[in-house]
């Protein structure tokens, strides 16, 4: 008797880059696409398109990742970064209007976008001078998104995304550790506490990247283009700041890129001190983000074992005691104050 075959529904699937090639490219304006190639896998998948004049990136969204009105609100970023003068990765528009293509993949509907392919290289963050470079980029795109409005829904870069939903996805991992649990609920609430005492209203708000670990962007002849805006929104500005301060604190080069980078951003554009009063709860949000982000969306569980929670829990454990250390004499605004340069307060 003949075994029969299951069919098993697919919870991810990679798509041909040769079906996308014939079936999605001939949607976009790009003239004679020669080739399409997978590129990159992350939360999003990455094709590498070329055609007979320039390359092209194509984004496959993950299924329930974005929705199409936050994709939306990305595409809308982008373009009017770029009308105001920013260096960003521009989206191509399709033959007939839009820019998303919906697809069906075996797991259900997806979507596409393509970018040009910001030309370049990614910075080497080897010495100072290019952590300047960098810090400058960043001050650039907050500069010019400065009146950015889209109303497309879209996540916003505040406690509850940043902490309150991760911590749910966390706790899980930690219901055989209970003593980082009780650690890290209280950090959170510290965290939150700090920053609804300086004031949220006194803190720097627009526009945000949202993941600007400096792999995000490439360096051309002294010129940086950014791309992949997957993780941007509204927010705090010192959480883009706080973002490059995690990754080269993970990569032991915070000694030597911090400073540069700060002052790369400030030849460009301020940020105040009471800003940068936050900069560390501001780390440890990223990484308690970054860690939510891979319990809630990791499709193979292997990984997210006892080491990888005890890198997690060391690095946040570490950022405490500088928040302990450095909001001894915190640089509180109360209302009916102005902040200025120098982080002072003082009265309208």
């Amino acid at each position: 008797m003949a075994q029969s075959i299951p069919t098993i529904e697919a919870a991810y699937s990679t798509l041909s880059p040769a079906a996308l090639l014939t079936k999605v490219v001939p949607q976009y304006d790009i003239p004679s696409p020669t080739a399409c190639e997978f590129w990159h896998r992350g939360l999003n998948d990455t094709y590498k398109l070329s055609s007979e004049k320039e390359n092209f990136i194509l984004r496959v969204y993950c299924r329930n990742w974005r929705t199409k009105s936050a994709i939306q609100f990305e595409l809308e970023a982008l373009l009017y970064l770029h009308q105001k003068g920013a260096t960003v990765a521009i989206p191509v528009e399709r033959k007939v209007g839009g820019f998303i293509t919906s697809i069906l993949a075996p797991e259900g509907e997806r979507y596409v976008m393509i970018t040009r392919y910001a030309t370049g290289e990614i910075l080497k963050f080897t010495e100072a001078e290019n952590a300047i470079t960098f810090g400058q980029a960043v001050a650039d795109v907050h500069h010019c998104s400065s009146g950015f409005q889209s109303s497309s829904v879209r996540h916003t870069l505040d406690l509850n995304h940043l902490m309150d939903q991760p911590l749910m996805s966390i706790q899980p991992y930690l219901a055989h550790r209970p003593s980082d649990w009780e650690f890290l609920q209280g950090l959170v609430s510290r965290i939150s506490s700090l920053v609804r005492e300086v004031g949220i209203n006194n803190l720097d708000y627009g526009f945000c990247h949202g993941d600007c670990h400096g792999e995000n962007a490439h360096v051309h002849h002294g010129n940086v283009t950014h791309f992949d805006f997957d993780c941007c929104g509204y927010g705090w500005r010192i959480y883009d700041l706080a973002t490059f301060k995690w990754v080269i604190r993970l990569l032991g080069k915070e000694e030597m890129l911090w400073s540069g980078f700060l002052a790369g951003y400030r030849s460009v554009r301020e940020m105040s001190e009471v800003d940068l009063s936050l900069v560390e709860p501001f780390v440890a949000m990223r990484d308690i983000w970054y860690f939510g982000l891979n319990t809630a969306n990791s499709l193979a569980k292997g990984r997210l074992n006892d080491g990888y929670i005890d890198v997690h829990m060391d690095f946040l454990r570490d950022v405490a005691g500088k928040i302990k250390a450095t909001s001894q004499t915190p640089l509180f605004v109360t209302e009916g104050q102005q902040v200025v340069g120098n982080g002072r307060a003082q009265q309208n």
